[in-house]
């Protein structure tokens, strides 16, 4: 999402070519049309593969591009905007090397070594030290391509001022606040709260993070809630990639796995309130903005929250033990007046900070 909203604000400014490098499973189709009738061209190729003994080598994969990317390489441009690390690694050689010295703009959504230390301390903690080792190595291995790449660039956009800080003490480079933003309902839906409250997670499901929130939603707070009221409350968890595991204890405990759905609307519609049970993760929260976005109240733990400049009380709750966020969720459930604070609060931060109005005014000052 990140991508596509810095997309569509650059275009206020700059004539786009995009470049696709399919870097991850799952891009089976064209760019969406209304980001690509933002570009003045658009060209999808797949990645060059590492080098393996016998193999083809980079520059021999390279030449293969000419024609696809001939066009690029005429082009006299002011400012090659690369979208992450993995990124860069793979359009260095076919790319970045060029006569003419354009501006190189790396846009990181997060600082990836420190996501995947974050990710090594959590897997560990779930005693899955295989995993966590190998977390550990790939943390290494973004902190190098990072001390290289932070000393090449010219410019760094991160996403927050706590990225800003981390990265402006390893880099040459101008280090820039780029933050995520989200594009806004038509209108949003009103919470049906007297047809029973219903709480609200969303995430990519495969992704160890999200589901490591969910296992724990499940197993700690959603327990400790029906513990302590007798109304009739409901949990939904949607997003692409549910494991048997994940399915198995969430019907344990009662809660109901939507899968990936084709609109949040009717998400939001049902649900009162969203919960961020998140104990791992990098950059800030799209699901957190998105939430505000629909102007429904957030509990989130403090790593959830990361990076936004939502106030513990004012635009969200923050609760970073079991106990405690369950006791934030009925918060929710039993006061109102509460609800409305928080959700006018986050709504109103969000159309001034997170949208796309917003983010067009950063870049434009920029």
């Amino acid at each position: 999402m990140r991508a596509g909203m810095v997309l569509e604000a650059l275009a206020g400014n700059f004539s786009i070519s995009l470049l696709v490098i399919k870097l991850y499973a799952g891009f089976d189709q064209d760019v969406p049309v209304e980001l690509g009738r933002l570009c003045r061209r658009v060209t999808i190729i797949q990645p060059p593969a590492a080098q393996k003994p016998g193999g083809e080598s980079l520059s021999s994969l390279a030449s293969r591009w000419i024609g696809p990317l001939a066009a690029y390489h005429r082009t006299p441009f002011d400012v090659v905007h690369v979208f992450r690390l993995a990124t860069l690694s793979q359009a260095r050689p076919i790319l970045l090397n060029r006569a003419s010295r354009a501006e190189l703009h790396l846009d990181l959504d997060d600082i990836e070594s420190t996501t995947h230390r974050r990710l090594a301390e959590l897997y560990r903690s779930n005693g899955e030290m295989a995993r966590a080792q190998f977390e550990e190595s790939e943390a290494r291995r973004c902190q190098t391509a990072e001390e290289e790449a932070f000393q090449q660039m010219d410019r760094i956009y991160v996403c927050s001022e706590h990225d800003q800080a981390q990265v402006e003490s390893r880099s040459r480079a101008r280090v820039c606040v780029l933050p995520n933003a989200v594009r806004f309902p038509a209108s949003s839906p009103v919470s049906g709260v007297e047809q029973g409250f219903r709480f609200l997670f969303i995430g990519t499901l495969g992704y160890y993070p999200n589901e490591d929130a969910a296992l724990y939603l499940c197993r700690e707070i959603v327990p400790r809630i029906r513990q302590q009221i007798s109304c009739l409350v409901g949990f939904d968890i949607v997003g692409i990639g549910a494991s048997q595991k994940l399915r198995a204890i969430a019907g344990e405990a009662g809660v109901t796995v939507l899968g990936p759905v084709r609109s949040v609307d009717a998400c939001y519609k049902s649900a009162a309130a969203v919960v961020v049970p998140l104990r791992a993760a990098g950059g800030t929260r799209i699901k957190i903005l998105e939430a505000f976005s629909y102007q429904r109240p957030v509990v989130s733990t403090s790593i959830g929250a990361e990076g936004l400049a939502a106030r513990d009380e004012q635009e969200i709750l923050i609760a970073d033990t079991p106990g405690v966020f369950a006791g934030a969720c009925l918060r929710l459930m039993t006061n109102s007046g509460l609800r409305e604070h928080l959700s006018k609060n986050a709504f109103d931060l969000a159309s001034r900070s997170y949208s796309l109005d917003a983010l067009r005014r950063v870049i434009a000052a920029l």
